[in-house]
C-alpha cells in the first residue's frame, strides 16, 4: 500500500468507526515535599479506576525482562530517584546520592517508607533486592555497573567497576525499583513494593488487579483499587474507551485518536518522547552484510510520510537515531534522506542486477530476499513495514513482512533478517542508556549482533566521561558512525499518549513512560 493509497483508506476506516461506534502534575518527581497527597474534598468518586493497554509483562517479577516498566505504572514498585517532566533525576525513596570518589556512591534512604508488608524499607533490604536483580537481569549492570554493595542502617554504599557519570540517572530506571525479596514464585504473582497499590492478581496478557495501600510512605491513595487489561487488538482497545468499558487507554493508535476530539467526554494527554521505531538488522544476513543493501533500504523510507500520513502525526521523523528535541539528537539528515532512485542507484553501482526479470535483483545469481519481524500491538508497525515492503519493491528487494503477536521469542533466537520495535532509547534522559545495550558488541538488546569497534570505543568513553557538554558530544559521535555505518536505521519517535475520559484526574503523561498510576489518582 503506498501512502497516497493510505490516506484514502485512513479516511474511511476511521468513518466506519465512528459510525459503528456511536451507538498540577504526578508525573513529576516525589520528594519529601511533594510526595504528600493532595486533600481530595469531593466525596463521590468511583472507587475502582480501569487501565487499558495494549501489552503487558511476562509476570509481575519487577527482575526479569521489561517487567518492571510494568509494575511501576501500575503502582506497585517504586525507584530511588524518579525522573520530573524534563526527564532531570529527583530524589524518591532516596533523600539524597552523593559521589565519594569515581567509583563509589553513598545513598541515604528516607526513613519513613514501607513495604507493602509493613516491613520497613531499609539498606540492607534495597541491597537484597539489587542483588537478586542484578542476578536475574544484566540490564541492570549495564545501567549501575555494580561491583559491591553495603548497607548499614538507612545508607546504602555501591562501588561500581568503574567511573558511571550516569548513575543518578540509572537510579530512575525501573529495573533498579525496589520490592520485598521473597521466593521467586510469589515474586511473580504478587510483588511487595513500596509504591500506592498492592498487586492482587496478574493473568498473563489478561488482566492485572491491584489495590490501595492504606500505610503507603506518601499517604493514603485516593482510590480503593485498580484494574489493567490487556487488549492486543487495538480496534478493541478504542471501542472500550469509546463504550466507557476504560476509563484510561495507553496506545491508543495515531489514526484513531481523532475519534477523542470531544474535549466533554475525553481528555487526550501527549508528550513527545523517545520511543523510536527502530529497526534492528540481523548481521548474520549476507545481505545485511552489505552497507549498500542496508543504505538502500535506509532510501526507500519515507520518515516524513510515516509519521504525518500513516501514523496520522502521532509521531515525529528522526534525522539520525536519538529524538532531534534532544540535545544529543541530530539538527540535519544523516540518513541520506528519501530517494528511491538514488536507491537503485546504489544497488546497481554495488552489482546488483534483475537478470531474469521477475522484478527482484539478484546478485551472484542470489535474489534479494528478507523477511521483517514485527508487531500487532504497536498498530503504526505494521503499517510501516507494509510500506517499506511496497517501496522496496519498487527498487528490487523482495521483502516479505511476518506480523506477530510478540517478538519476544524473534529477539532472543534472532530468526529475523529486519526487525522493526518500538523502543524507548533514552528513558532515563541519558544518551549512554540505548548505546549501552544496542549499539555496543554483545550489548543485551543488540539483537542483530551489530558490531562497530569504534562505536563500542566512544561507548566506553562516554561511562567514565562526567562533564555533561562533552558526554553529549560523544553522543552526537556514536549516532555519527552508527548512520553512516548504516549500522541500525530508527524511522521517528511517538508522542506518548493518554487517552482518559474526562473524569479522570491527576494524570498526566511523563515522557520517561515509566508512570500511570500513583497516589494522587482518582475518578469524579
Amino acid at each position: 500500500m503506498n501512502i497516497k493509497l493510505f490516506k484514502t483508506t485512513v479516511f474511511a476506516l476511521c468513518s466506519i468507526m465512528l459510525f459503528t461506534a456511536c451507538g498540577a502534575s504526578n508525573g513529576s518527581s516525589q520528594s519529601a515535599q511533594s510526595a504528600e497527597v493532595e486533600t481530595q474534598t469531593d466525596s463521590n468518586t468511583k472507587e475502582t479506576a480501569v487501565f487499558a493497554d495494549t501489552q503487558g509483562p511476562t509476570s509481575l517479577d519487577p527482575a526479569e525482562s521489561w517487567n518492571s516498566w510494568y509494575t511501576s505504572r501500575y503502582g506497585i514498585t517504586e525507584t530511588l530517584y524518579k525522573l520530573d517532566d524534563s526527564l532531570v533525576p529527583q530524589p524518591l525513596l532516596a533523600l539524597s546520592c552523593e559521589m565519594t570518589d569515581d567509583t563509589t556512591w553513598v545513598i541515604t534512604l528516607r526513613d519513613d517508607v514501607t513495604f507493602q508488608n509493613g516491613e520497613k524499607m531499609t539498606a540492607e533490604s534495597v541491597k537484597a533486592c539489587w542483588e537478586r536483580t542484578l542476578s536475574k537481569n544484566p540490564r541492570l549492570g549495564e545501567l549501575l555497573f555494580i561491583s559491591q554493595i553495603e548497607a548499614s542502617g538507612q545508607s546504602l554504599t555501591v562501588k561500581t567497576t568503574e567511573p558511571v557519570p550516569a548513575f543518578i540517572n540509572g537510579l530512575t530506571e525501573t529495573l533498579s525499583a525496589v520490592y520485598y525479596v521473597t521466593d521467586d514464585e510469589s515474586i511473580a504473582q504478587t510483588p511487595i513494593g513500596t509504591g500506592p497499590f498492592k498487586a492482587v492478581s496478574y493473568e498473563v496478557n489478561k488482566q492485572a488487579n491491584v489495590e490501595r495501600y492504606d500505610s503507603y510512605w506518601g499517604g493514603t491513595p485516593k482510590l480503593k483499587s485498580a484494574v489493567f487489561n490487556i487488549i492486543s487488538d487495538t480496534n478493541s482497545l478504542v471501542m472500550a474507551q469509546q463504550t466507557g468499558e476504560s476509563d484510561l487507554s495507553v496506545s491508543i493508535p495515531g489514526t484513531s485518536l481523532e475519534l477523542f476530539n470531544d474535549a466533554s467526554k475525553y481528555n487526550v494527554d501527549g508528550v513527545a518522547g523517545s520511543r523510536g521505531q527502530v529497526i534492528f538488522m540481523n548481521y548474520n544476513n549476507e545481505f545485511i552484510q552489505d552497507i549498500n543493501i542496508r543504505k538502500a533500504i535506509s532510501m526507500c523510507i519515507n520518515k516524513q510520510g510515516y509519521a504525518e500520513i500513516l501514523n496520522k502525526g502521532a509521531s515525529v521523523p528522526t534525522n539520525g537515531l536519538y529524538p532531534d528535541f534532544m540535545d544529543f539528537g541530530s539538527k540535519e539528515d544523516l540518513t541520506g534522506g528519501y530517494d528511491i532512485e538514488g536507491a537503485k542507484k546504489v544497488l546497481s553501482d554495488a552489482g546488483y542486477t534483475d537478470t531474469n526479470g521477475d522484478g527482484i535483483v539478484e546478485k551472484d545469481g542470489k535474489p534479494v530476499s528478507l523477511r521483517i519481524a514485527t508487531y500487532s500491538t504497536k498498530a503504526e508497525l505494521s503499517m510501516f513495514c507494509e510500506e517499506m515492503a511496497s517501496s522496496l519493491k519498487e527498487v528490487g528487494i523482495d521483502l516479505k513482512v511476518e506480523v506477530y503477536e510478540s517478538v519476544a521469542e524473534q529477539q532472543k533466537t534472532g530468526d529475523f533478517d529486519l526487525l522493526m520495535v518500538s523502543f524507548t532509547m533514552c528513558p532515563t534522559g541519558d544518551p549512554l542508556y540505548f548505546a549501552n545495550i544496542a549499539f555496543k558488541t554483545n550489548g543485551s538488546s543488540n539483537y542483530g549482533h551489530y558490531s562497530n569497534a569504534e562505536v563500542d570505543s566512544i561507548i566506553n568513553q562516554m561511562t567514565r566521561e562526567f562533564d555533561a557538554e562533552k558526554r553529549t558530544e560523544l553522543a552526537k559521535e556514536v549516532q555519527k558512525l552508527v548512520c553512516e555505518d548504516v549500522g541500525y536505521i530508527v524511522v521517528g519517535h511517538s508522542k506518548y499518549v493518554y487517552v482518559m475520559n474526562s473524569s479522570v484526574k491527576g494524570l498526566k503523561t511523563n515522557p520517561s513512560e515509566y508512570y500511570l498510576l500513583d497516589a494522587n489518582t482518582y475518578i469524579e
